[in-house]
């Protein structure tokens, strides 16, 4: 995406010839401190800042070809190196051991050691079934038996008995508790404690409206009269004197210190402020400015210097490789690598054919070798069919001879050394596929 261009007015405006049909509201009028201020500031931060930018967009540049030449193909070894050597290599130590263990040695020894406990757990609970039912009539016998009769001819009738001795026992307690305590308990309230109590009311009501009426007359007429006729004018005295001194008060803060710092701050501070903010707000705009007008003259500058190092160095390099280099590899890859990359997977596909037919044979005679210790099942029923391993599928060539790689796209050395397609062109000519990249 191309960059506006560069302009030296301030807010992007411009003094073309069509700019008034669309040019936003008219800006307001700029003081002489603005214009004094403007140019040497932007002056001043575009030549500070032209340095910093291109020393910026170098690192940058350095930066993206160390990625390219240094990082990228370290992690793509890596990750061929994981995927070819080390992977392999820590499932042939760790992980293929230990899964032969379990397949061949603890699964068998696990399958025999179940059908052991199973085979004792049987006759263990044959025994307990047995044993159970001996005890259980033993019980039933000795036991439930004698306490059902002891519970029925003995305990039964004794209970009724004790029974009705309590019932009538209650009813006994129960009319000396009315004649004995209730009935004089109610004579004693009705005729002694209830008098007694009504006239100790009376007295304690006659008692209480005299001291009321002492209270009314001997303390609170008196303090209502002090309160009228003498604190409330004298209350009304000292708010009054209180008001004059708090105007007094706030006519000296209004006019011996409000008053004058609102004169410095509109007079001095306020318009210090604004030049303050002017000079800060063009120093803003001018680094903005320089920094957009750095970034043009770096690009120029290392375009310039990248072009002259493509002619020096990439374009020879790359005509090598696309002239001598990719039509030497192409040639060993179709006459060497290819047919013995073909061999090899044939001895593999041969391989691993000769060891599944050996796993099959090694089941059949693990399988007859428990039928005949352990049994099996009847003459008549049918046999699982032996399921061979799956042989690993070879990809088929592609149309050019080639093979397709994973995911479906082309390793990054497979073309030109800088990953492109494009159609090979004459010796010092413009490619886009080994640009030295810029900003």
């Amino acid at each position: 995406m191309r960059r506006p261009p560069v302009s030296l007015a301030k807010d992007g405006r411009s003094d073309g010839p069509g700019a008034g049909a669309a040019s936003p509201p008219e800006a307001p009028f700029e003081g002489w401190l603005v214009r004094a201020v403007r140019m040497p500031v932007r002056i001043v931060t575009l030549v500070l800042i032209v340095p910093v930018r291109m020393l910026w967009d170098a690192l940058t540049v350095c930066g993206r070809a160390l990625r390219r030449a240094l990082w990228v193909p370290f992690a793509r070894a890596m990750r061929w190196s994981w995927r070819s050597v080390l992977a392999p290599v820590l499932f042939a130590l760790f992980v293929w051991p230990f899964r032969a263990l379990w397949r061949y040695v603890l699964a068998p020894v696990g399958r025999a050691l179940r059908w052991l406990a199973e085979t004792a757990g049987a006759g263990l609970a044959l025994a307990g079934r047995g044993v159970g039912a001996a005890l259980v009539w033993l019980g039933r016998t000795l036991i439930a038996v004698p306490c059902a009769f002891l519970y029925r001819w003995v305990l039964t009738p004794a209970g009724h008995g004790l029974a009705a001795l309590g019932r009538a026992f209650g009813a006994g307690l129960a009319w000396l508790w009315r004649w004995l305590a209730v009935a004089p308990s109610t004579f004693l309230y009705r005729w002694v404690l209830r008098p007694l109590g009504l006239g100790v009311a009376a007295v304690a009501v006659g008692i209480g409206a005299g001291l009321v009426w002492l209270w009314r007359w001997v303390v609170v007429a008196p303090c209502v009269f002090v309160y009228r006729w003498v604190l409330t004018p004298v209350g009304h005295g000292v708010v009054a004197l209180v008001r004059g001194i708090g105007a007094g008060f706030a006519w000296l803060w209004r006019w011996v210190i409000v008053a004058p710092c609102v004169l410095v701050y509109r007079w001095v501070l306020r318009p210090a402020g604004r030049g303050i903010a002017v000079v800060v707000r063009e120093f803003a705009d001018a680094l903005g400015h320089a920094w957009r007008v750095a970034g043009y003259v770096s690009r120029a500058v290392f375009r310039f210097v990248g072009r002259v190092l493509r002619a020096l160095f990439v374009d020879p390099v790359v005509w090598l490789w696309r002239h001598v280099v990719r039509p030497a590899g192409r040639a060993v890859r179709d006459g060497v690598w290819r047919p013995a990359a073909r061999t090899v997977r044939a001895v593999g596909r041969s391989a691993r054919a000769a060891f599944a037919s050996a796993r099959a044979s090694v089941r059949e005679t693990r399988r007859e070798i428990r039928r005949a210790l352990f049994g099996g099942p009847p003459a008549g029923a049918p046999r699982a069919a032996t399921v061979p391993e799956a042989v690993e599928a070879v990809p088929e060539p592609i149309a050019g001879g080639r093979f397709p790689v994973e995911g479906g796209r082309v390793p990054w050395g497979a073309g030109s050394p800088h990953d492109s397609a494009t159609t090979p062109g004459t010796f010092g000519a413009k490619h886009e596929d080994a640009d030295f990249r810029t900003l």
